[in-house]
């Protein structure tokens, strides 16, 4: 970029939920580049409230995009369009490598995920051109960055986060090269810092940034450095869980209250997706009231209607108060403090080391997640960004500056968490503690006193060079000559004799039993 001449980065985080936008521009300062305007939201006449439904309606023969944003969740309503309207897509990219996905991961095939986001994106794309560029194409005064969830990157060898990459730069001219990716907790990063939340006087303390999005869960770990205020990386860890999960559990209740048959839903199953709209408004207007209270000003309600294929109409007043969101979620609420828990054990810090805990992401303003992780790490150190949902796309804004410095980038994520690998120490005969597991090809690994850590990533004591096996995937512990075997919540389960083991739960071994780590088999030997 030569000095002088103004750049425009245009930063975009495309949700599960909603797609945001935001500008900053920056001028050229020697071999940096120095904003000089914060980036703020850039809305166009598609975007709602400062955002855009991650939503889309295909053509009568289902290859075209006929609408996107509002207009197309808002067809959901018309029983004659709602079954050509795909929305909430972006769970399913990657979702062709995992062992077990999640329902709401096997609703469209991967490939069919990116290619609704290609559709969304080069409608995005069209409307920037037309309102914020003068209709001329884009060149070397512009760039464009894009969030992307941190686990895209680093598991299966990164070949999602390549597949996503390769769908955006197709929705650009092949000879324009100014696209940057960001992950997502980042891009978290870089804006409280940017805003001084990140506070470096807590340097005995760990940092943790957890960004919870409409279909995934980010935690990134570090410690604050008092002379830069930057984060120094300790470890991250991820899942597919998200707030989008509340309005698909919230959705099947209001199905249920407006007295739909299941043979109904069953003969127009795109039904559901309308209702997960009005779950969704419900769930937010119970979550601001009860974020910052004990309790709820007013009982949020609607009056739903929906119009089935057959033509027959639903309709209702639904009310959603906090003991019936409870009741309909408590299932998602244990699945996120078991997330935490796996998150913890996956990472080299202990739950007494850590200090501050900034959420960001729609996600966080859930009023039950929010709640329990007061309760979790003290409702001293949670700190609620101002306007969550924001913090990711704000700090991808702030990336080309930060990037452009001589030292390099404000963060650096490694692709897995640095620990020293512990040679096994062999141990005495005396000690009556000589255990081994021994794999499928004959090889031994001798265990020490003490906890053994097994999986994929590098700082394992017993490192599994397979996808089948998750980077931190299962303990065992010997002590006083008792061998016990622990799962930490692996994709695809640790199993004793066959059976599949409860994360978190010990199991005794015994000399001959066979431990499976996902497909990779092993007999203990004593």
């Amino acid at each position: 970029m030569p000095n002088n001449q103004p750049l425009t980065v245009f930063a975009l985080d495309c949700g599960a939920t909603n797609w945001r936008l935001y500008r900053a521009e920056y001028e050229a300062a020697g071999a940096c580049a120095r904003l000089i305007s914060e980036p703020q939201p850039s809305p166009m006449t598609s975007f709602v409230d400062r955002r855009l439904p991650a939503a889309i309606c295909l053509d009568p023969k289902g290859e075209a995009l006929e609408s996107f944003g509002e207009v197309a969740q808002q067809q959901l309503e018309d029983e004659a369009c709602r079954e050509r309207v795909r929305e909430y897509f972006k769970p399913c990219i990657g979702s062709h490598l995992v062992e077990n996905p999640l329902p709401h991961q096997k609703r469209f095939t991967h490939a069919r995920a990116l290619a609704y986001t290609r559709m969304l994106l080069q409608a995005v794309l069209g409307q920037v051109r037309q309102e914020k560029w003068r209709s001329g194409p884009f060149d070397d005064r512009v760039c464009f960055t894009f969030a992307y969830p941190i686990h895209w990157k680093y598991d299966h060898d990164g070949v999602v986060f390549d597949e996503f990459a390769r769908t955006v730069r197709e929705c650009f001219d092949p000879a324009f090269d100014r696209i940057r990716f960001v992950a997502e907790p980042e891009g978290a990063i870089l804006s409280l810092s940017h805003r001084g939340q990140l506070d470096p006087q807590k340097t005995g303390k760990v940092t943790c940034i957890v960004d919870i999005g409409g279909s995934t869960t980010d935690i990134v770990a570090g410690r604050i450095d008092p002379r830069s205020g930057t984060l120094e990386y300790l470890g991250h860890y991820g899942e597919p869980f998200g707030g989008g999960l509340y309005d698909a559990e919230l959705a099947k209740r209001i199905a249920d209250d407006l007295a739909i048959p299941a043979s109904a839903l069953a003969d127009d199953p795109s039904a559901i997706l309308s209702l997960r709209v009005s779950a969704q408004r419900l769930k937010e207007s119970l979550s601001r009231q009860l974020a910052h209270s004990e309790q709820a000003r007013h009982v949020p309600q609607r009056t739903v209607t929906l119009v089935m294929r057959d033509g027959s109409i639903y309709r209702r007043v639904v009310a959603l108060d906090e003991a019936r969101f409870r009741e309909v979620t408590g299932a998602l609420d244990s699945q996120f403090r078991n997330l935490i828990e796996h998150a913890l054990a996956a990472m080299p810090i202990r739950p007494q080391d850590i200090g501050p805990v900034v959420l960001v992401g729609g996600g966080s303003q859930l009023f039950s997640i929010l709640g329990y992780l007061r309760e979790r790490f003290g409702p001293q150190n949670i700190i609620l960004a101002d306007n969550p949902e924001e913090i990711v796309v704000q700090g991808i804004g702030l990336e080309y500056g930060a990037a452009s410095r001589a030292a390099g980038p404000v963060t650096i994520i490694p692709p897995e968490p640095p620990a020293e690998k512990r040679e096994p120490e062999i141990p005495s005969p005396e000690a009556g503690d000589a255990w081994s597991l021994k794999s499928a090809d004959g090889s031994s690994s001798p265990l020490v006193a003490g906890v053994t850590k097994i999986g994929r990533g590098e700082g394992n004591d017993l490192q599994i060079d397979t996808l089948k096996v998750s980077r931190f995937h299962a303990e065992v512990k010997l002590s006083a000559g008792v061998l016990e075997v622990v799962d930490l919540g692996s994709t695809n389960g640790t199993f004793v004799n066959g059976e599949r083991l409860t994360p978190r739960e010990p199991r005794t071994l015994n000399p001959g039993d066979e431990v499976c780590f996902g497909a990779a088999k092993f007999i203990c030997s004593k």
